[in-house]
């Protein structure tokens, strides 16, 4: 009764006293007021099914004190639905962050909503390289959740010896194509990888495509001369498994490719190809919303 009285009654009651279960609760945020619904929120031991009651209010400053409340108790699924939520809401970024129990995976998807937006307001606002733009912002998300873009396990063998040879200065185009050549596949795809800066999947990806357009662009980008394209185009299409050489008009196609772009333009497409794929994922969610709302 007193829990359902007037907010200067139940108040002390709400927030404080432990004889309350969690249906009594559960019950007053359904039908008392917001005052009411603040006073629970602020309790030494919200359950998660209360929490779910006061999220379910859908009142930012009931959610707000809910989250800023460290010793409530939020499942996973909630706990999701809000980082959702944060996106439209911007009160709800710092309370989310601060918890002790955000996932790592939440917590990085907010960082990169948080810079995408922060991205389109500056493009929006300033004029500014949008690269250099992405390089400020994806560096600084990343830095903050602390973790790079990739997990990085063990080095392995290959990268090893490639890491060594870099610091001899015997990374060079003429190796990859002998490499090719002795059938050092791994050892070439590592030593790519280093040279353009791409994820693994990604080099495979272009290594063995039927086309060769992203090869041409990889290379160009890296300052690969035609001649050593030319060879590692070759050589990587009879690497392929299961396919045919490369036929004169592949050939011709690919270096036609290659003699039309300029380094710049071929650099600022892997440029994009190296960003995080989580801060593209959110720059492409971000730009999807706001054509859809335009």
């Amino acid at each position: 009764m007193l829990a359902n009285d007037d907010v200067e009654v139940a108040y002390p009651i709400l927030a404080y006293n432990k004889v309350l279960q969690d249906a009594d609760l559960i019950e007053v945020i359904r039908h008392r007021t917001l005052e009411h619904q603040l006073a629970i929120a602020i309790r030494e031991d919200v359950s998660e099914a209360v929490s779910d009651a006061l999220v379910q209010t859908g009142k930012e400053r009931v959610v707000r004190t809910l989250l800023e409340n460290h010793n409530a108790a939020i499942s996973s699924s909630t706990m999701e639905y809000l980082v959702e939520q944060s996106r439209r809401i911007d009160s709800f970024h710092e309370p989310i962050l601060n918890r002790g129990d955000l996932d790592p995976s939440l917590t990085q998807r907010m960082f990169m909503w948080v810079s995408a937006a922060l991205r389109q307001y500056i493009l929006d606002t300033y004029e500014m390289d949008p690269d250099l733009v992405d390089d400020m912002l994806e560096k600084a998300a990343l830095e903050s959740i602390g973790a790079q873009s990739q997990p990085r396990g063990s080095a392995s063998k290959a990268q090893e010896l490639v890491a060594r040879l870099a610091d001899d200065d015997a990374v060079t185009p003429e190796l990859l194509v002998t490499l090719l050549q002795d059938g050092e596949i791994p050892l070439f795809m590592t030593m790519f990888q280093r040279l353009t800066g791409l994820r693994e999947r990604l080099v495979k990806r272009l290594v063995f495509e039927p086309g060769g357009e992203g090869l041409a662009i990889a290379c160009k980008s890296a300052g690969l001369g035609k001649a050593i394209f030319s060879s590692v185009f070759t050589l990587t299409r009879k690497a392929r498994p299961g396919a045919d050489k490369a036929t004169r008009r592949d050939i011709r196609q690919v270096l036609n490719l290659y003699d039309h772009m300029t380094e710049d333009s071929a650099q600022h497409v892997v440029r994009r190809w190296q960003r995080n794929v989580g801060y593209l994922a959110a720059i492409r969610e971000l730009e999807v919303t706001t054509v859809g709302h335009g």
